[in-house]
């Protein structure tokens, strides 16, 4: 019996179907990818340092908060 004869389980139309949707996928090149990746890295460390400056700003003001409300 031919495989495309055979009625499919869902597991293995799920699997035909993720083969079928690879097939079609484009691939970045290893430029694009390194690239990418440094893109990533740059902007991972921004937000990091804005998010620990807006942190210290913030305890800053909630110190003066606290020593004026007392």
């Amino acid at each position: 019996m031919d495989d495309k004869q055979k009625p499919k389980n869902g597991t293995s139309r799920y699997i035909s179907e993720v083969k079928s949707e690879m097939k079609k996928v484009t691939w970045p090149s290893k430029p694009e990818l390194y690239g990418a990746t440094i893109v990533v890295i740059v902007v991972t460390f921004v937000t990091s340092l804005a998010t620990g400056m807006l942190d210290m700003a913030l305890g800053r003001v909630m110190e003066l908060v606290i020593m004026f409300s007392r």
